[in-house]
């Protein structure tokens, strides 16, 4: 059962990775119920509640910058209503198209097409994308920088059980 749940860890692990880049599942839940999952191992690998509440509310807060950094430096950079559904739509049909760079691409092009279709002047609409391509990049980043770190803090503890187990079978 133990190898199990490390196994099931680990594949938290990389979901929590690789989806803090590609959307469809919130990256750093995934590497949330990793540090569960690992949790129930075995009494080496046990997190203190002091520990489940801190990532539970940094995860939390960086899930809910998640949503709102690209709108926010949309408005920022002088994007419309308009320009911010642009960027969401775009970063959903970068995802889906297969379009080299189509994630990275889709929120800078749908909040451009969003800006001109609300009215803004092309400059404007420009200025604009690239809030909303920041605002990507930077949520992007923190959930990335999250699942990362918390990965390793995960791997350290099963590190340290594995290598106790070896130990106590000599």
């Amino acid at each position: 059962m133990e190898a199990l749940l490390i196994i099931l860890s680990v594949l938290l692990i990389a979901g929590g990775i690789i989806f803090s880049i590609l959307p469809p599942l919130p990256g750093p839940v995934l590497t949330y119920c990793a540090m569960i999952s690992t949790h129930a191992v075995a009494n080496d690998t046990e997190f203190s509640t002091t520990s489940f509440v801190v990532w539970g509310i940094i995860g939390l807060i960086i899930t809910i910058a998640d949503y709102v950094l690209p709108v926010a430096a949309t408005k920022k950079f002088g994007g419309t209503k308009a320009g911010v559904i642009g960027g969401m739509i775009g970063m959903v049909a970068g995802i889906l198209l297969p379009i080299p760079f189509g994630i990275i691409l889709g929120p800078l092009f749908g909040a451009i097409i969003g800006d001109l279709y609300g009215g803004n002047r092309i400059r404007s609409a420009f200025k604009s994308g690239f809030g909303s391509f920041l605002g990507f990049v930077a949520a992007t980043t923190l959930k990335l920088l999250y699942s990362i770190i918390l990965g390793g803090v995960i791997a350290w503890k099963v590190g340290g059980f594995t290598v106790n187990a070896i130990i106590d079978m000599f």
